[in-house]
């Protein structure tokens, strides 16, 4: 069935809202006539026969009913002609499963994978991704990925991909199979169709592909993308025609137990405990597409470790989530504001402040999450979850609810609506914070028939006791994205007294403008596949009083972008800064006076690098020198990583900063380094360390996890952490951890028509 194929920055400016809404309005008439790419097909014929063995053969007889789809166009590092190195994909359905077979040729058999772990890094490696937009509505799509090493990964993109939004943290059961070949390899993939949300009865979704070749060093995607694109743009997907009517069976109920056992040695306090935790989420289809989901006492101590860093600015670093609870329809929960002023941020959820203002882990009792599709154009989602209190650090116990909506409008845009209520049960007037907290608001996100245009509109308002005015967060963002060049324009407007205590508000009192724009070059050139000059301009007022400017930035770069996958980059920075409280960077380690209050102006040379992703060493990093306040600032912060396909890579954040200052303030050197080894042994069995050491913070962490995924989704973790203080070096606390999980599927009967 294969035989017959050969080879073959963003521009963010603020001005008055009413100006903003027409200049939306008027891309919204403007991109109605855009044309988008001929569309491609894909028929999924219909077989009764369940006996498929996936093995990436495919010698079952049944494959012989599939109607074969190929003719990728090259993506990088051109995208104007068919791809030499072609791959062909074909599909095949049942009530229960969608079936499908890849083939992926290649110039010879040195196929590249960093590592068997399941949702691995593509950078640098092989992959073909399919992704399913199964409502047709170009805001969200299904993506499972293999490698001709048989390694999968699966996720959701969200955002209409606009900007490669790609959540790896979604989980689904489905098996895949590789056969690696010289010149071309086979994957197999057998999907439940479970693993989908989809209105029964009807006959086609939105599809796309896209595939890495590491030797031909190309990208390439099922339907033309232009390559000032990202590939998961949902706007230039295909469509998938089924020979038949879907047919929604009842899906399962899945119930993830779990039990910790656990030993910790917590030096600081003289106490040593053996613990035991037992909890369990659950997942509850409600109908096709509404999701409800359940966790009980759940237990974190399998995660990943979050990087770290140091930071020596004024504000707050923003961490992604990774918490199963949280995974599923997370976007419609955390997509409420902009990246520096999001309405919730579901790390907040599970974590209290003490009395001095520092973050505190409290144990989640109880949540639920119900979450899905209305109808074709309406999603919605309700969000419940009930903390613990903590008296040693003074926190409350806390009903956080959580309420959204969203509507769709036009082709692709959406209209949405949140209320967020944060409710202390137990709270008096020794605890920390207030009694409430809520929040109500309203966005409009507008997306182009291709993605080339996007904006936001944004109107949040908060209630906390003894705060009636003066807490309003709104904001707007412009962009729009052409081959030969990007736009755009953001503003930003948060008052003083705006508080949203599951959100995430990187400054506070300020009136913010922010336009920039790139030009893009295409040489035609072996070696440089683009060159990209940028601008930008960014700047700061304090919203109360006469509006003073707090901050401004100027800068002027060029990136370019060569064809092995190195990069390089150089940006000028003209920079003003007025600090209304003093700072001292270097935190309790500074032995000299905090920087006064005042303003500061300074200009400093950013330097961005990064190596041929394939090669087994790679590095990439970026060094800056220049001002800094009353002297001078040296920072470079890279990461170094070696692989030894597919068992073995280790990697190295180092971060670096050399701060002078001259006297009575103080100087001195920080270091961040983050070294992390990771072994996997088979698809089933891993091992990995990190390390953590942070000068600024004077701590020392190690994590060493051994995992046996013993089933399907189904894991048991083994884990070791020692945090110690480094200044001096003293033993903090001690622990191992052991982790049993299991992934059950309870299957329901169809119900009878």
């Amino acid at each position: 069935m294969f035989e017959n194929i050969k080879k073959t920055t963003r521009l963010k400016i603020g001005l008055k809202p009413v100006f903003n809404l027409s200049l939306l309005l008027g891309l919204l008439v403007f991109s109605s006539s855009k044309t988008l790419y001929a569309q491609k097909r894909i028929t999924v014929n219909y077989v009764v026969s369940d006996a498929f063995k996936i093995d990436g053969v495919l010698d079952e007889v049944m494959w012989q009913k599939a109607v074969p789809t190929s003719g990728f166009t090259e993506y990088f590092p051109t995208d104007s002609k068919q791809a030499e190195y072609q791959t062909e994909i074909m599909m095949l359905y049942n009530k229960g499963f969608l079936y499908i077979g890849v083939k992926g040729y290649a110039p010879g058999k040195d196929y590249r994978t960093p590592s068997y772990e399941r949702d691995f890094s593509i950078s640098g490696a092989d992959i073909v991704n399919l992704m399913f937009d199964t409502y047709s509505d170009r805001a969200n799509a299904f993506l499972f990925g293999i490698n001709p090493f048989g390694v999968e990964r699966e996720g959701v993109v969200y955002g209409g991909g606009v900007t490669g939004d790609l959540d790896l943290n979604w989980n689904t059961k489905w098996v895949g199979e590789s056969q690696m070949y010289d010149g071309y390899f086979i994957s197999e993939l057998k999907i439940p169709m479970s693993a989908f949300k989809f209105k029964e009865g009807i006959t086609s979704w939105k599809f796309s592909a896209m595939r890495s070749d590491t030797q031909s060093n190309t990208k390439s995607s099922w339907t033309r993308v232009p390559q000032n694109q990202n590939q998961l743009n949902l706007g230039y997907f295909g469509d998938l025609i089924f020979e038949k009517p879907l047919v929604k069976t009842r899906n399962p109920i899945s119930v993830i137990p779990f039990v910790t056992p656990s030993y910790t040695n917590e030096h600081y306090k003289g106490e040593k405990s053996f613990n035991f935790k037992a909890g369990f989420d659950a997942k509850i289809p409600v109908k096709s597409s509404l999701m409800l989901d359940l966790t009980v006492l759940p237990d974190f101590s399998s995660d990943d470790v979050v990087s770290g860093q140091n930071n020596v600015t004024q504000f707050e670093i923003k961490q992604d989530e990774t918490r199963l609870f949280f995974i599923d329809n997370g976007d419609l929960f955390n997509g409420f504001g902009e990246s520096n002023a999001l309405a919730f941020y579901s790390r907040r959820v599970g974590i209290g402040k003490d009395s001095l203002g520092e973050d505190k882990i409290v144990p989640i009792t109880v949540g639920a999450k119900f979450t899905g599709k209305i109808n074709n154009n309406l999603r919605i989602g309700v969000l419940d979850v009930q903390t613990e209190g903590d008296d040693e650090y003074s926190i409350a116990a806390n009903n956080n609810l959580v309420v959204a909506a969203e509507q769709r409008v036009f082709k692709k845009s959406n209209i949405g609506a949140f209320f967020i209520n944060r409710q202390a049960t137990n709270y008096d007037e020794s605890l920390t914070g207030t009694s409430y907290n809520r929040v109500i608001g309203s966005d409009f996100n507008f997306f182009s028939k291709d993605n080339s245009v996007d904006g936001k509109l944004f109107f949040h308002k908060s209630f906390t006791p003894d705060i009636s005015s003066n807490a309003i967060s709104a904001g707007n963002e412009l962009n729009v994205e052409k081959r030969a060049y990007s736009l755009g324009l953001t503003t930003q407007y948060v008052d003083a007294g705006f508080q949203s205590d599951l959100g995430f508000t990187k400054r506070k009192d300020i009136l913010r403008v922010n336009p920039s724009g790139a030009y893009n070059m295409y040489p035609k050139s072996e070696k440089i596949n683009t060159i990209i000059v940028d601008a930008s301009y960014n700047a700061y007022w304090r919203a109360s009083g006469d509006m003073p400017l707090s901050e401004k930035y100027t800068a002027l770069g060029a990136e370019i972008n060569f064809t092995s996958g190195a990069s390089i980059g150089l940006q000028g920075t003209n920079a003003y800064e007025y600090l209304y409280s003093s700072f001292d960077p270097l935190g309790d380690k500074g032995s000299g006076d905090p920087i006064p209050v005042g303003g500061y102006h300074m200009n400093y040379l950013d330097l961005d690098y990064n190596t041929d992703r394939r090669k087994a060493f790679w590095l990439e990093g970026t060094t800056r020198y220049g001002a800094f306040y009353t002297g001078n600032k040296f920072t470079t912060d890279v990461t170094l990583q070696y692989r030894y396909q597919p068992f073995f890579y280790v990697a190295l954040q180092l971060q670096y900063d050399d701060i002078r200052l001259p006297e009575p303030y103080s100087s001195g050197q920080i270091w961040y380094l983050g070294p992390t080894i990771n072994v996997t042994f088979s698809k089933t069995l891993f091992f990995n360390t990190d390390v953590q050491y942070s000068s600024q913070s004077n701590y020392f962490l190690l994590v060493s996890r051994l995992q046996w995924r013993y089933a399907p989704l189904s894991d048991i973790f083994l884990t070791y952490t020692d945090t110690d203080t480094t200044a001096p070096f003293e033993l903090f606390e001690r622990g191992i951890y052991l982790k049993i999980t299991y992934w059950l599927d309870i299957k329901r009967k169809n119900k009878k028509k």
